[in-house]
This record gives structure tokens, C-alpha cells and sequence, in this order.
């Protein structure tokens, strides 16, 4: 009789290039094993494009714009090639993407994040599509690179990192490297604020400069003050605008540490990065940080007391650094504070003892329009009229003062050669008038404090003659806001309020990304002069993340993203709020998001560029990643 066999069973076979997860705080669900190339081209990506500094020469059709000075050969050091290693990674990327799919190995995690980063490409795309200045919107303006083709590498990095981010091993192969090109940022960052900086020494120079220009190193200098730390970012502000989102990080680790050399590394590290946070002199980035401790111990709670001895000695550290820079921060604090006060800028009233002479007194510009023959400006609110009166054949005979309800304003010769004063005395302390020619071009010149307005007077009407030379018709430009605060926030009232009605042509299209410059209305002489302004000083980015994106890619891709990073928020905080802090994920998680909180409100005053983004993008990718390995379920949604 036949013996009966027992049912065999296969067991269930692993692809070689997957594994299992074995605890929730470790691996994901079918990770792949072999991720070195992934991992370097993260971490390249996030840690390392920031270091990128070099001289870079190109052209741009600047002449086409009154506002600039027609040079159409100019040189970068600090944007460029950052622009071409983010392109290149995003390139990189996206054929490991399509590796994976051809050998079948990609694993696509669920995720939150995927709609709202779709619609902001497609609205990237359809914004470069339908801009009137390609080229900026391609490639980005002028210093700043950060164009259609950067933002989408953007999207494709958050997608590569979220989906090659699986295990514990993973995000150290990230965050270690961090830690290494933090600490030389902050050394260099140091150098500067000690008044040695490294790209002032030969070295220096030649190490950013190509050969061809090491004979000409001595007349290479930047613009930056002494002292001032700019490290490889261009902007001071940009120093502690990316700052916020590792200082919480490297604190959690450093809380975190149990071994008495890795501790001391990662305070020293610590300290490090808070002096050239401090020393950046941003008030804007300390509002940051200020908001990422408050949800950190909000979050943290009573774990803070079983931590006491760590975080008492980072509050030290903080406190130690800030007594050391005391000089630094404290006039910039003091300063903001004082913006945010409302005052006037017009000087008001007339001495008591002595008669203003005219246009000695510096008055408020409402608004300067040039018609076709008149000039209207608002002075203080009331309205000067400059009329141009003309002989039958059309040519210029002389003008006439008037105000809004057209009475004539008398003018008196004053002791100046053709300049005369205005005989009342809502115009006298505020304006002079002068006639002046060049060659066969006349020219009405009203004389404000520090100013001499040129009005052109043409066959084709009357145009403002800018200090450029060039003829600029004026208009009413619309503003919405700090009225009475025009300096708040280092000027960024002013921009604010002439940028807020820009949104308005914004709502579902950008002008293109990263024209910000291209739109902003730089014939707003007027306002510029009101804020206490070089008259010609060039806007070229809203110092506000999110203004810049509603601008240059629309207030439908600007929503898009911050519906992407609220729900990143509110699972992140409900997370940790349970989470037991027993992983080195858990840690790391914990620091990103509180520093992403910091980068998110220092982003009100501050601007994306790709010195800083490639770095938020790769922690918040990683940060995503995190907690769907904390918490398994949050792939499911």
C-alpha cells in the first residue's frame, strides 16, 4: 500500500532585491536592498548642492527692460551651478526611477503627498507654457536660477526620496553626511563673522574662480559687509533661513546621544550652527525658531523632563552663544521691533520759529502720473497738476500750475538759476519748479528733498526721465497695506503692498517661474522714494516664499504646496505626540519636523532659492519616509 505523502508548501520566496520589515521603527514593506547609488544621489542632493560656489559668466536680454542698465553680460558665483547639479540629480532620478520599473523593482510607496505635488507641476508647466519671457521662466532670473526646469527636479526628488527612503540605514546615510557639510558651512560661516573670511584668501578665490581668472583674483571682491556671514548662499538672510530647519535636528540627535564623544560632536555642532544663526543677524529666522521650539515642547511635553540634562545643556549652549553675539543680534531684534511701528513718512508741519524755504521739506508721494500734456502727482494729499500748454504748430510754449480744482498755483523765481518756488502753502515747504534743456529736449524738473524729478516733454506727451536716461511713463500704482509702515521689515512693507495686488493677475496662471523681477512695477519711483529707497533699486524676489510662488507659478500651485506640508504637519505632530522615542528614526523624525515648522514661518519673510530648497525638499522627503516606517498605516493614506 502506497504511503501517503504529507502536503508540501513552498515557502514564500523574497525577491533578491527585497526585504520584509521586522519592526515598525525599522524597514518598510519591500525595500530594496541595494540603494547605495539612490542614497549618494540623495544625499548629494540635500546635504551637498548648498556647498556649490563658482564663477559663472552669461548673457541675458536685459536691455528690453527701463529699469535696468542694458548690460546684457553678467557673472554669478553662488546660484548657477547649483541650478545645473539640481538638474542633474533630477536627470539622475528619474533614470533610476525607470531602472527600477524596467527590472521591476520599484515600489511605489501610498502616499498624501502625490496629488498636491501633480497639480503644482502641471501648474509649473501651464505657467511656463503661457509666459511672455521664456527664458527667465526656463532657467530663472538673473543670480537666483530658479526656474520651471528647477522647481519640477524639485517634485521629482521629494517623489525619489519618499520612495528610496526605507530603513533606518537609509536616513543615516543621509543625516551623517548632513552633519559633515554643516559643520564646513559653519566653519565658514565663522571665518566671516570673525572677519577672516575663506573666498577673500587666494585659496579661497582660486577655488571658486576657473584658471583663466587667477591672474585677476586681487579685484575679485563681494559686496557683503565685513563680518557679515553669507557662507555659500548669497544672502545673509538665506544663512539662517536654511539654518531652521537643522538646528532642531541636530539637537534631537544631540539629546538623543548616550555616548560621551558623539555628544560633544553633535554640541559642538550644535553651537556651531546657532552662532552663525545668530550671526546672520535675521530677525525673521529667529521668529522661526522661536516658533519650532514652542511646538517641540508642545509636542515633546513631559519627555523634556526625562531629558532635562541634555536640553538644559542646549539651553546653555543657546544662551552661552547669545552672549557672545550679543552685539549682532540685538540691534537687528531691536530694529525689527521698531519697524513694525507704524509711522509717517512725511515730515509734518513748519518750524515755529522760522518759514521752511521751498522744497526744503520732504513730503509723502501719493503718486506721480505722467499724461499727454500734464504731470499729476499727490503731495501730502493734495494733488499738483503741471500742464503743458502748447503753440498752434504743437510745439511747447511754457506750464501752468494747477491744483485738482484746476486754480492756478502762483510761482515766484527763487535765487537758483530757472527755478521757482510754489506761492502756496500746500505745495511751498514740498516742491520747487525748475526748467532745464538738453540739446533740443525740455524738461520740467519739480524739486522734492533729495530728489529732482525730470518730466521729458515730447511731441508724444509728457514721460518721467529715469536716472538711467531712459523715458518711463508713470501711473497710479496699486498698493494694499502698511500705508503708514513702508520700512517694516526692512522695507519688505513696501514690496508686500506693491506685490499683494500682483496676485491678483495670478489666480490660476504665474507670469512663469521665477519672473517675480520681470512683473514687479519698477516705475513705482514714487513708493520707492516714500520707503527712504535708492530711487532705482531693482525688486527682484518678494522676500516671501509664498508670494514668489503665487507670482511666478499661481495661487493654485502656491495652495497646492501648502496643502501638501499642512498634512505633513498635522500627521507629523499627532505621530509624535505617541510616538516612545526608542529609534534613532524617531529622533530624526521628531527634528525634521520641527524644523520644517521653523522653515515654514521664516519662509514669511524669506525667499525660495536653490541654495536652500534642495535642502528642505530632501529632509522633507525623508521626514515623510520617517514616519511611514513609524507608522505603518500612514501608507495607506
Amino acid at each position: 500500500m502506497a504511503k501517503k505523502r504529507k502536503p508540501t508548501t513552498k515557502k514564500a520566496q523574497t525577491k533578491p532585491s527585497q526585504v520584509e520589515a521586522a519592526t515598525p521603527g525599522g524597514t518598510s514593506l519591500n525595500a530594496p536592498e541595494k540603494t547605495y547609488f539612490s542614497e549618494i544621489l540623495i544625499t548629494f542632493f540635500t546635504a551637498f548642492i548648498i556647498i556649490i560656489v563658482r564663477m559663472h559668466h552669461y548673457e541675458r536680454p536685459m536691455h528690453q527692460f527701463y529699469w535696468s542698465g542694458g548690460d546684457t553680460q553678467l557673472s554669478d558665483f553662488f546660484s548657477y551651478f547649483k541650478m545645473v547639479a539640481i538638474l542633474v540629480c533630477g536627470i539622475l532620478a528619474i533614470l533610476v526611477l525607470l531602472y527600477r520599473i524596467t527590472t521591476a523593482t520599484l515600489y511605489i510607496k501610498k502616499s498624501f503627498a502625490y496629488i498636491p505635488m501633480l497639480i503644482y507641476a502641471v501648474f509649473v508647466i501651464l505657467s511656463y507654457v503661457f509666459s511672455d519671457y521664456k527664458e527667465f521662466s526656463l532657467y530663472g532670473y538673473n543670480d537666483r536660477f530658479e526656474g520651471t526646469l528647477v522647481l519640477l527636479c524639485y517634485m521629482v526628488m521629494l517623489f525619489f526620496v519618499i520612495n528610496s527612503i526605507h530603513t533606518e540605514r537609509s536616513v543615516k546615510w543621509l543625516i551623517y553626511p548632513l552633519g559633515v557639510s554643516s559643520a564646513l558651512l559653519g566653519i565658514l560661516g565663522l571665518s566671516q563673522g570673525l572677519g577672516r573670511d575663506f573666498f577673500q584668501t587666494d585659496i579661497g578665490k582660486k577655488l571658486i574662480t576657473p584658471r583663466y581668472f587667477w591672474e585677476h583674483t586681487d579685484s575679485l571682491t563681494f559686496t557683503f559687509q565685513n563680518k557679515e556671514i553669507y557662507q555659500t548662499v548669497y544672502n545673509i538672510n538665506y544663512v539662517s533661513f536654511y539654518l531652521t530647519l537643522l538646528i532642531p535636528l541636530f539637537g534631537m540627535l544631540f539629546i538623543r546621544e548616550k555616548k560621551l564623544n558623539k555628544r560633544i560632536i553633535w554640541g559642538v555642532l550644535f553651537a556651531l550652527l546657532v552662532y552663525n544663526l545668530i550671526g546672520s543677524k535675521s530677525s525673521g529666522c529667529l521668529a522661526g525658531m522661536f516658533i519650532a521650539v514652542i511646538i517641540a515642547v508642545i509636542v515633546l511635553n513631559k519627555r523634556l523632563l526625562d531629558w532635562k540634562k541634555p536640553v538644559l545643556i542646549l539651553i546653555v549652549i543657546t544662551i552661552a552663544i547669545g552672549g557672545i553675539t550679543f552685539d549682532r543680534w540685538f540691534p537687528e531684534l531691536s530694529g525689527a521691533l521698531k519697524s513694525v511701528t507704524p509711522t509717517s513718512s512725511a515730515i509734518e508741519g513748519k518750524s515755529e520759529s522760522q518759514e521752511p524755504a521751498p522744497g526744503s521739506v520732504r513730503p509723502y508721494i501719493d503718486y506721480i502720473e505722467t499724461l499727454d500734456d500734464a504731470v499729476h502727482m499727490s503731495l501730502n494729499g493734495e494733488e499738483l497738476r503741471i500742464n503743458i500748454t502748447r503753440h498752434d504748430d504743437g510745439t511747447a510754449e511754457g506750464i501752468v500750475l494747477k491744483d485738482k480744482d484746476d486754480n492756478p498755483l502762483p510761482l515766484k523765481p527763487t535765487e537758483e538759476q530757472a527755478t521757482f518756488s510754489i506761492e502756496d502753502e500746500r505745495f511751498r515747504p514740498y516742491a520747487t519748479i525748475t526748467y532745464a534743456s538738453n540739446e533740443d529736449q525740455y524738461y520740467v524738473l519739480v524739486n522734492t528733498e533729495e530728489m529732482k524729478w525730470a518730466f521729458a516733454i515730447t511731441d508724444d506727451g509728457m514721460y518721467y526721465s529715469n536716472q538711467l536716461g531712459n523715458l518711463v511713463k508713470l501711473e497710479k500704482i496699486p498698493a494694499i497695506g502698511w500705508e503708514n509702515n513702508l520700512g517694516f521689515g526692512s522695507g519688505r512693507g513696501y514690496i508686500w503692498s506693491r506685490t499683494l495686488p500682483m496676485m491678483k493677475e495670478t489666480i490660476l496662471l504665474g507670469h512663469g517661474a521665477d519672473t517675480y523681477c520681470v512683473y514687479f512695477p519698477h516705475k513705482d519711483y514714487a513708493g520707492k522714494y516714500n520707503a527712504g529707497w535708492e530711487i532705482n533699486k531693482i525688486v527682484d524676489k518678494p522676500h516671501n516664499m509664498y508670494m514668489g510662488m503665487a507670482i511666478g507659478t499661481g495661487l493654485i500651485s502656491m495652495l497646492s504646496l501648502i496643502v501638501l506640508w499642512a498634512i505633513y504637519i498635522i500627521q507629523s505632530f499627532k505621530l509624535y505626540l505617541r510616538t516612545e522615542f526608542d529609534s534613532f528614526n524617531a529622533f530624526v523624525g521628531a527634528g525634521i519636523f520641527f524644523g520644517i515648522c521653523g522653515f515654514l514661518v521664516s519662509g514669511l519673510v524669506n525667499d525660495s532659492s536653490v541654495s536652500v530648497m534642495p535642502m528642505f525638499y530632501g529632509l522633507l522627503g525623508t521626514g515623510i519616509a520617517i514616519n511611514m516606517m513609524l507608522d505603518p498605516k500612514l501608507k495607506n493614506i
